[in-house]
Formats: structure tokens, C-alpha cells, sequence
């Protein structure tokens, strides 16, 4: 029976190092299993560049891999879905202020991790950098087969009872999904904030 690491809910400062820790102390296979709508989007990339150092994990989504999450997902082995998840690719954005040369500097880094993360998901993908820009630009959604057909994804796994997906504000999103909107109405998930408190962010100073 293989290790397994969770990574459910907002990805915040750690969840690396978490996963640093099973993966150090189970050098064969590890089972990750992903109900997230991201975070932290470096934190994100930390836990892709773990996947990839390991080599040997498999992914399950649950219930949505979304932003953040997506990184550790396309590194693994093999990525496994629920046949009602869903995947989420976009741009990573920052809040803050700061002086106007700040502000450039904020939107010349953000400019920066958007290029290493789309090369990142053509790398895994096998799609042409510049598709998968195009598609983080516009807030991709991708239903399981979606996901599937355009390779974030290795298979679906047999129809299991539905998996509740994690709890958050998705109406935070650009183009969130009509299902997912109604869930954030229906389980009072709306903050009412239009910038989430652990939206993907970069501290550029």
C-alpha cells in the first residue's frame, strides 16, 4: 500500500515542506490525493518541483484542482480523476499597492512565473508554449474528459459516489463554472471580497 499526502483546501506556506516529508520517508510510491482551488502560487510551484524530484506519485482529483493546485498535478506519474472533477489553468495574479515602479516591477515578475508556469504545463502536456499562454490568459476550465483528451490527465477513474468539492469562493474567478457558482450560493461561501486571502499572490518587493 502506497504513502498517501492530501492536499485539501487553499494551498498556504507549508504545504511543501509537508509534502517534503512523506516523500523523503516513502522513496517509492506515493498516492497525493487533490481537493484544492490553489493559493499560494510559488508554494504551488514548490510542490510541483517535490512531484517531479520523487518521480514516483500518482495524482487523484476529487473534486477541483484548480490555479495552484494544477502544478503538483500535471508533475505526477499518473493523474487519475473523479468523473465530476474539474481543472483549473490561469495566470497568477497579485494584490497589493505600491508606487508606480513598484507596481511595474509586481506586473514584471507576474509576466515572469506565467511564462515558467505555462512551460512548465507543455512540458507535462506536450502542448506548444504558447497554446497553453493562451489558455491561462482566458481561465480554462476542463471537465474530466476535457482534461483527459488534452493530456492534464491520464484517465477517469469507475464512477465512485460524488466527491464535495473544497469549500471556497469560486465566484472569485474570472469564468467559473455555472455548477461551481451555485455550490458557492447554496453552501454561503461568498466573502463577499472580490481578491481572495490566499489568492495566488508573489511578494515582488
Amino acid at each position: 500500500m502506497s504513502a498517501r499526502f492530501e492536499l485539501n483546501g487553499d494551498i498556504e506556506t507549508g504545504a511543501a515542506s509537508r509534502l517534503a516529508g512523506v516523500l523523503s520517508a516513502n522513496p517509492g510510491a506515493v498516492t497525493m490525493f487533490i481537493n484544492s482551488p490553489g493559493g499560494d502560487a510559488l508554494e504551488g510551484a514548490a510542490l510541483m518541483a517535490e512531484v517531479e524530484r520523487h518521480g514516483a506519485v500518482t495524482v487523484h482529483v476529487q473534486g477541483v484542482a484548480a490555479s495552484a493546485a494544477t502544478l503538483p498535478m500535471v508533475a505526477a506519474k499518473e493523474v487519475i480523476l473523479h468523473p465530476a472533477a474539474m481543472v483549473m489553468i490561469h495566470e497568477p495574479s497579485a494584490w497589493g499597492g505600491g508606487t508606480a515602479d513598484e507596481l511595474r516591477d509586481t506586473a514584471a515578475a507576474l509576466d515572469k512565473m506565467s511564462a515558467t508556469y505555462a512551460a512548465a504545463y507543455a512540458r507535462h502536456t506536450g502542448h506548444p508554449v504558447a497554446r497553453i499562454a493562451a489558455w491561462m490568459k482566458a481561465e480554462t476550465w476542463l471537465t474530466a474528459e476535457e482534461a483527459v483528451e488534452l493530456r492534464f490527465a491520464d484517465r477517469i477513474e469507475a464512477a465512485k459516489a460524488p466527491q464535495m468539492v473544497a469549500a471556497y469562493d469560486y465566484t472569485k474567478f474570472h469564468q467559473p463554472p455555472e455548477d461551481l457558482v451555485r455550490l458557492t450560493k447554496k453552501n454561503g461561501w461568498a466573502t463577499g471580497s472580490p481578491i481572495p486571502k490566499t489568492q495566488e499572490k508573489k511578494d515582488a518587493a
